[in-house]
């Protein structure tokens, strides 16, 4: 979620998101510093399930895919860190991350563990494997292929994928060697963000219409199924319905995903999708009256059949949209009691600061839960501009966590003001402020709640009974999934907008970003019992 480039501002057709905070937060800081197919049923299990996801055996503690499973939980019960321990957590080693702060410096992804090694990607695309108990680099591949995340890496059938900001590629895990590589969109046309999404012999990714904090007119997302041992595609999805961009491709864009789909036991495909352009409108056409309609597919929650990629159903979260209200979040899927009777349920959410809940099987809506602040956050944009929130670096930024019934979400209050034809002004992002919200993933009712002082932009991840998040500051946070209450806390030496991995007894965080001060030391901090 680079909070660095496509939160950047945005003009007539400027993209949003932190990663995404990237220009943003490169903007902001920069003011500092400068610029039926059988799957594996993982509805209930952590990472150490997901095993069977890529048809050989991965160690009992690994972390493989960008949210540890298939199904996007986040959530690690064979690792011996929790409650009553976590408090006795200490650096084990600390990781330079080496590079300009713009790109080769800031970490916005997930690392992944297999074995004993490390695996992590910049936002210029360059990969590094590192020993897990020592934290020294074993090989880095470097692609100087500068992306505004949040991008990330993903380890299957004995290879590690991963994204440039035109391709995929596939390395051996051992040397860092390119197995193969493709090129998925022509420079300048858009570019690629996301973290891989790896099952059976199928890696996934896709395309957003957006280049380094701006869109490019005529430019849609475009989802690609890949084979995984060659990079051949299997088949493709436009996100953008009928692929007529809504009557003006001379102006408009949209689509694409932000972070990795999930996977469920019966080879349905869960995206979500990103917003349409331009945001809020142009001169000539206010409110996005260029593109008449819901603009369909953007802001939607996608169910494809993984194997042909055909559209099973969909929901839109926010028709029409005005404010860069993205549905980006990774999908959840799990399985629990609606109206008394066991039912797989599909939980998503996104910058428009909701949390969407629906049957896996048709897409039925369960319930919506709002969090954070909402003002002037639905309908028409008057001409002068207002404060809205969720704002364009606000809402739901990143993966949500699930545990034993818990749905695991962190928020994030930023205002930004909003006209009818544009006017859109960057954040203060030291305003900004955040919060974790803990719900019951059957009912979306509210268990408990943390207001934290900065953006919560860390992700949630869940070890045995404890729920870690961080912040922009770069601060982390231990909190007891039950009740809430805060169980440990840790300062790292920069900004985080990359989210944390748990392998056995090792807490791994990135500190990669500029965050609110001037002096950085970008780093992966291992946190060990």
């Amino acid at each position: 979620m680079s909070l660095i480039l496509k939160s950047r501002g945005t003009g007539r057709r400027g993209r949003r998101r932190p990663g995404w905070l990237v220009l943003t937060a490169l903007a902001a800081a920069a003011l500092a510093i400068g610029p039926g197919m059988a799957a594996p049923d993982l509805a209930s299990a952590g990472p150490e399930a997901a095993e069977g996801s890529h048809g050989r055996p991965v160690h009992a503690r690994d972390w493989p895919l960008s949210n540890g499973d298939l199904t996007n939980t986040r959530n690690v019960t064979r690792t011996p860190i929790n409650s009553h321990n976590v408090k006795n957590l200490k650096v084990k080693w600390r990781l330079p991350l080496e590079g300009t702060p713009t790109f080769a410096g800031i970490m916005a992804s997930n690392p992944v563990v297999v074995g004993d090694t490390v695996y992590l990607i910049n936002l210029n695309s360059d990969v590094y494997a590192v020993d897990k108990e020592t934290g020294k680099v074993r090989w880095k591949r470097v692609f100087n292929s500068p992306s505004v995340g949040p991008n990330g890496v993903a380890y299957a059938r004995g290879l590690l994928f991963g994204t440039t900001f035109t391709g995929a590629f596939a390395l051996d895990p051992a040397t860092g060697r390119t197995v193969w590589s493709r090129e998925l969109i022509a420079a300048g046309q858009g570019g690629i963000d996301v973290a891989p999404q790896v099952y059976e012999d199928t890696v996934v990714v896709s395309t957003v219409p957006n280049t380094f904090g701006k869109y490019v007119p005529g430019a849609m997302g475009t989802i690609f199924a890949l084979d995984t041992a060659t990079g051949n595609p299997r088949w493709s999805f436009n996100t953008v319905k009928d692929g007529d961009l809504w009557g003006h491709p001379e102006i408009n864009s949209g689509g694409g995903t932000w972070f990795a789909p999930a996977l469920d036991e019966h080879g349905r495909l869960f995206v979500s999708i990103a917003n349409p352009a331009p945001l809020p409108g142009t001169p000539e056409y206010p409110n996005g009256s260029s593109r008449p309609g819901p603009n369909l597919y953007t802001n939607c929650l996608l169910a494809l059949d993984s194997r042909t990629g055909k559209l099973l159903w969909y929901q839109q979260a926010a028709p029409h949209d005005l404010r860069d209200y993205d549905l980006q979040e990774p999908p959840i899927v799990t399985t629990t009691k609606v109206r008394g009777v066991p039912t797989e349920v599909v939980v998503t959410a996104g910058k428009m600061g909701k949390v969407f809940a629906y049957r896996a099987d048709d897409g039925t809506p369960l319930w919506t839960l709002p969090v954070g602040t909402h003002l002037n956050d639905e309908g028409p944009l008057p001409d002068t501009p207002v404060t809205v929130l969720p704002g364009i670096i606000g809402g739901i930024e990143t993966p949500m966590a699930l545990s034993r019934g818990r749905l695991f979400v962190p928020w994030v209050d930023n205002p930004s003001k909003l006209g009818a034809t544009g006017g859109l002004e960057l954040p203060d992002n030291a305003a900004g402020r955040g919060g974790l919200t803990a719900a019951d993933v059957a009912t979306g009712k509210v268990l408990w709640q943390r207001d934290l002082p900065q953006m919560a932009l860390g992700a949630a991840t869940v070890a045995n009974d404890v729920v870690f998040t961080s912040t922009f500051d770069g601060q982390v946070y231990a909190f007891d999934t039950a009740t809430g209450s805060t169980l440990w806390t840790a300062r790292t030496p920069a900004g985080i907008i990359s989210f944390p991995a748990v392998s056995g007894n090792l807490l791994l965080v990135g500190a990669g970003a500029p965050g609110l001060s001037t002096s950085h030391s970008f780093e992966l901090v291992a946190y060990s019992l």
